[in-house]
């Protein structure tokens, strides 16, 4: 089928698998004739798209014509259905089409209807941060592709570095098997050789949800070290107590519509809701949000010129209390 529609927000997976769609498809010597990519911001670009998918490819292999995301998957004009409901039964055989969008696109549209009913659908979807046996689980794939071994402790120190960048986790994995030399990778070795430029705030904020001060400090370290802007942290920081705190009233109201209490707390995955649950079931109401003041606190700390470290030190100290 010469029609493939992928999306998905792991930009790692979903790139490789553009990479492998290509090489399968185009024949190297001739592929700057036969690979186009049309960005979406023109509006002739469907037109001209369309056109070029019903052109034979030139010299050997086949042509590839990619709209990243594209408008196809938006709301298009009757003039363009009609088209797309003419060529997508008629594409040469030689000829590719490959729509690729960070987002699921909205199956509503008729022009989607349309897609699905011709492409082939594959789904990249980018693991949340709070799913960490999941992460764990991919980063062990990736190491056997890679070729090399961790212990399980290496694993837990590999994701609290690298979060769910997929991306970060297979190079630093690459790394790690050029240090090892055929050696199992334990978690020391993985603190001494793998960036911590992806620690992340949700790690200091349930740290500081644990009242660990210690660790919570370090977290915050981390991220300053690593350039990460002090009101970027607060504001992750803002959203994640509001989630909890929002959860938590909910759960004391008796509310048992889990698609309610996703849709108020503003959590995109419902089933996250379950992780979300034990997260706060030990958390106080009040405590919740005398965190969010005294995030609060530190924004206006920050914008009026206090120095970053510090502002965020003493604010983490106070919210472990």
């Amino acid at each position: 089928m010469p029609t493939y529609l992928y999306f998905g927000e792991n930009e790692f997976f979903l790139s490789r698998t553009i990479k492998q769609l290509k090489t399968h498809t185009l024949d190297q010597q001739w592929a700057n004739f036969n690979y186009t990519e049309y960005p979406p911001e023109s509006k002739e670009t469907i037109p001209q798209a369309l056109s070029d998918l019903m052109t034979p490819p030139v010299g050997s292999g086949g042509r590839l014509v990619h709209l990243p995301n594209s408008t196809l998957l938006g709301v298009c004009s009757k003039e363009i259905l009609l088209q797309l409901e003419s060529i997508l039964p008629k594409i040469p055989s030689t000829n590719t089409l490959l729509i690729t969008n960070t987002h699921k696109p909205d199956a509503r549209n008729k022009s989607v209807k349309l897609l699905l009913e011709y492409a082939q659908v594959k789904e990249f979807p980018l693991i949340p941060q709070w799913q960490t046996q999941a992460l764990i689980q991919q980063a062990r794939t990736l190491a056997d592709e890679v070729g090399v071994t961790l212990t399980t402790d290496a694993y837990k120190v590999l994701i609290d570095y690298t979060g769910n960048h997929t991306r970060l986790i297979f190079t630093e994995l690459e790394k790690l098997k050029t240090y090892a030399l055929g050696k199992t990778v334990n978690g020391d070795m993985v603190k001494e050789l793998v960036s911590e430029s992806a620690a992340n705030s949700i790690q200091l904020a349930n740290a500081i949800r644990l009242g660990n001060i210690a660790q919570a400090l370090e977290f915050g370290d981390r991220l300053i070290n690593c350039n990460e802007p002090a009101l970027k942290i607060t504001a992750t920081l803002t959203t994640t107590f509001r989630t909890w705190l929002t959860v938590k009233q909910m759960i004391i109201t008796g509310c048992q519509d889990e698609n309610a209490i996703a849709q108020l707390a503003d959590v995109k995955n419902p089933k996250r809701l379950y992780y979300i649950r034990q997260e706060v079931a030990n958390c106080c109401v009040n405590k919740l949000k005398n965190s969010l003041k005294m995030l609060l606190e530190l924004e206006l700390m920050l914008k009026s010129g206090v120095d970053e470290k510090l502002a965020l030190q003493t604010q983490i100290i106070k919210l472990c209390s």
